[in-house]
């Protein structure tokens, strides 16, 4: 008998079955897929930086004074077991004009995103290469390892030629492997190296120019920090722990959290639409439901004959949607797994169908809970078809005698939304649901497209364009600011004699040590400086800008590792002098992972070893934009290499913007997609509950196309009123959802609204296609008989 009334239920409404189960299948696949990949990826982070052995601790050395000290230093930390070992080795900067790429014959030059590139060796047991299938890589003379988002980003190939000139020696590579590279392998980690074998890393070293790498394993890396602070070694230039590694993978797993809270979503738009599909069959079968009371069935007998066709339709969803998600689960890895080792890339089955498992328990639960006015409804008035014989009530909807002007249609939807509001909350809350999807990529791109974010990195969003690298030969490298302000004006005075008058300002990047007055805790700080044209751009949530040449800023985070505050006296080592400076105010920004420190102008570094400088900023009169001015400095200044602030941000945070840009209009054709089905759905539901009400208005002469303005314009008041209270609901996931996504970053950050893009052009959309499910399921207006008034109460 369940057989038969299963049948009979689900051929009845075939569209609306049809529409439930799309919708159950799609929450499966996202949400299976995305936590299964959540999972591996969590899991794989730490085993690849075990794998690769990728110490607790890396330490930068800009020389050899202090060689001798630390490793002595080391040994006794072996001895007293807070290190468990060490070893060290050299790398040198290189420019990247100095290395040029020959693919089939074709020259040209490699492009590194504008990150710090190095010639390294695999010398050490530590931060290890490996080959796409995980075996670590072997060189012979006159071979080169690269990282796969290198040979990604310039679509090199096994067997394509690099050639490098530097050090006055000219050497012609042969790329043996693309590879993958835990410590330098990620474009967010902002270094990139080039590996080549022993002999030939020798041909190329100076002493002079060479970097020193330290790699220590230790139980307490803080503590061990903490101590080697302490010591106060110059030749320390930063320390890199491996949590800042990890950092760098965990960017990975923000689409699938993406994706997860479209599943969420979709789980939630199932259920709306579940309970109003479940409540409306309560509604229209009462007579039959107080038929069975009558002959004596029990409640969850009755219960039974409407869960046993939920039960089958969400199983059939789970199941097809567990299937589909195992393809779409791999591929979401194979992204990932080009720039990692994973244990293993086997999907683990069992997560994928205990997530399905979970959205038919919760259906059932939720459609249990649904079921659960029958429990009131005696057999007499169920046979009455729900109505407990008084027919005059008072009414909520809108008079008519207030709103003469308004055209029949209109009246008519706008009195139905009042008079039934409850009928239409599901439809409300499913599309605002919609609308804050939509807005939360939109509002993600958009804030890392903001002048905002462009001051989170140290930059001025007013300059004309930005310049790096201004090296003048490839051999060139600036150790100090005073050769790197006299190659700033050598810049200023070229571009002068093209006729671009301009002012610069370079940011130098130091580490120094700071530390509290007879205190032995010292902090290893990357402190930057703005030499050149005075710039007034940079924000601080509390105190003020560094004005004298003994004050300083810290970032929050600083502040609050080391319990700071704004007037205390921090003091620092600069080029073998103690200096005292005062803290005048602390900011927010994404330097060093929002660690870092601001000094003045005024203060001389000049004699300081200089680690790095951030990008040169440019201003002058011009009405180009800053696209538009780097193509043309690209001609006029070739050797140098010019960007825009957006440019600048996403060598810094990989490739995070460019796919969610990717996945903008797939998400919205597919919400779109999702929408329309819900309102043809919905609109099908409500012409078969209103048949008797259509019959009735045709028999008094209303037109079918008046009929179906009616239904159309309620639709639309519908999605006006959900886009109206969806802006302030957006804006609650703009704070509780992306903030604390962009201060995995380091810095807080305004998240930035479009207000045209995501509250009209982008719910505009949206709108069309409600607008155009709604008329496609007016169509069988006209095929309704006057007739059907047989059936109106």
């Amino acid at each position: 008998m369940l057989l038969q009334i299963l049948k009979k239920d689900m051929l009845k409404r075939k569209g609306v079955n049809l529409i439930l189960f799309l919708f159950i299948t799609l929450a499966t696949i996202f949400l299976a897929s995305s936590i299964s990949n959540i999972l591996i990826v969590g899991s794989a982070v730490d085993y690849y930086m075990d794998y690769a052995n990728v110490p607790d601790s890396n330490i930068v050395m800009s020389s050899e004074k202090d060689i001798d000290k630390i490793n002595k230093w080391l040994d006794e930390k072996i001895s007293s077991q807070l290190i468990e070992s060490y070893d060290y080795n050299h790398f040198f900067e290189i420019s990247d004009k100095s290395v040029s790429i020959d693919k089939d014959g074709v020259k040209s030059e490699l492009d590194n995103r504008g990150t710090s590139l190095f010639l390294s060796t695999m010398d050490v047991d530590y931060c290890k290469i490996f080959d796409n299938d995980g075996n670590e890589v072997s060189l012979k003379e006159g071979e080169m390892a690269i990282s796969n988002s290198m040979m990604n980003m310039n679509k090199l190939k096994i067997g394509d030629k690099l050639t490098i000139h530097d050090q006055g020696v000219t050497k012609e590579f042969v790329i043996k492997k693309a590879v993958k590279d835990a410590a330098f392998g990620s474009e967010t980690v902002g270094m990139s190296r080039l590996v080549i074998n022993e002999s030939d890393f020798k041909v190329f070293s100076k002493e002079s120019l060479k970097l020193g790498l330290y790699y220590v394993m230790s139980s307490q890396p803080d503590i061990f920090l903490k101590e080697l602070n302490a010591q106060g070694f110059e030749g320390v230039m930063n320390t890199i722990s491996v949590d800042m590694y990890k950092m760098v993978y965990s960017f990975d797993m923000l689409i699938a959290a993406l994706l997860i809270v479209i599943g969420i979503c979709l789980i939630l738009i199932a259920l709306l639409v579940l309970r109003f599909t479940l409540v409306f069959s309560l509604e229209e079968q009462y007579q039959e439901i107080g038929v069975l009371k009558a002959v004596g069935l029990r409640n969850l007998a009755i219960k039974k004959l409407y869960l046993i066709k939920y039960f089958v339709l969400v199983t059939l969803g789970s199941i097809l949607g567990v299937f589909i998600s195992v393809p779409v689960s791999q591929v979401m890895l194979d992204s990932v797994n080009q720039n990692m080792i994973m244990a293993s890339t086997e999907l683990n089955f069992s997560v994928h169908i205990l997530c399905a498992i979970f959205i038919i328990v919760l259906v059932l639960l939720f459609c249990y809970f649904c079921t659960r006015k029958l429990n009131k409804v005696s057999a007499i008035t169920a046979i009455r078809g729900g109505y407990t014989g008084e027919r005059f009530h008072n009414q909520s909807g809108v008079r008519l005698s207030k709103t003469s002007r308004l055209s029949v249609p209109f009246f008519l939807g706008l009195n139905d939304i009042f008079s039934h509001l409850t009928r239409y909350i599901v439809l409300i809350i499913t599309f605002c649901v919609s609308f804050i999807l939509i807005t939360i990529p939109l509002n993600t791109i958009n804030t890392m497209r903001s002048s905002e974010m462009v001051r989170k990195f140290c930059l001025d969003p007013e300059s004309s364009v930005y310049v790096r690298k201004i090296e003048q030969t490839e051999n060139e490298k600036y150790n100090n600011s005073k050769d790197l302000m006299l190659g700033v004006e050598r810049v200023k005075e070229e571009m002068s004699e093209k006729g671009y008058e301009t002012e610069l300002t370079a940011v130098p990047i130091f580490f120094l040590n700071f530390y509290l007055e007879n205190s032995s805790t010292k902090t290893n700080i990357m402190t930057v400086q703005l030499l050149g044209k005075e710039r007034d751009f940079s924000d601080y949530s509390e105190g003020k800008a560094p004005l004298l040449e003994n004050e300083i800023a810290f970032s929050k985070i600083i502040m609050e590792e080391n319990d700071w505050s704004i007037g205390d006296y921090v003091n620092a080592n600069i080029d073998g002098e103690e200096k005292m400076f005062l803290i005048t105010g602390t900011y927010s920004d994404y330097m060093q992972m929002g660690k870092s420190a601001r000094m003045n102008s005024k203060l001389n570094l000049s004699s300081q070893f200089m680690f790095d400088y951030w990008s040169i900023m440019v201003d002058m009169d011009t009405d180009k934009s800053q696209d538009e001015l780097v193509e043309v400095m690209k001609k006029e200044f070739p050797n140098y290499e010019w960007k825009t602030s957006q440019q600048l941000i996403d060598q810094n945070v990989g490739g995070i913007q460019s796919s969610l840009d990717q996945m903008l209009i797939p998400m919205t054709g597919m919400l779109c997609a999702v929408i329309m089905l819900i309102t043809l759905l919905m609109e099908k539901l409500f012409m078969t509950r209103e048949k008797g009400e259509i019959a009735m208005m045709k028999s008094i002469g209303f037109a079918n196309r008046t009929i179906r303005q009616w239904q159309l314009i309620r639709m639309i008041l519908v999605v006006l009123a959900s886009m109206i209270i969806s802006v302030p609901l957006s804006l609650l996931s703009n704070q509780f959802v992306l903030k604390p996504i962009f201060a995995i970053m380091g810095a807080d950050v305004t998240i930035q609204v479009n207000a045209l893009q995501a509250y009209i052009i982008y719910p505009g959309v949206l709108l069309i296609g409600i607008v155009i499910a709604t008329l496609i399921a007016t169509i069988t207006i006209k095929k309704i008989n006057i007739k059907e008034m047989n059936n109106l109460e």
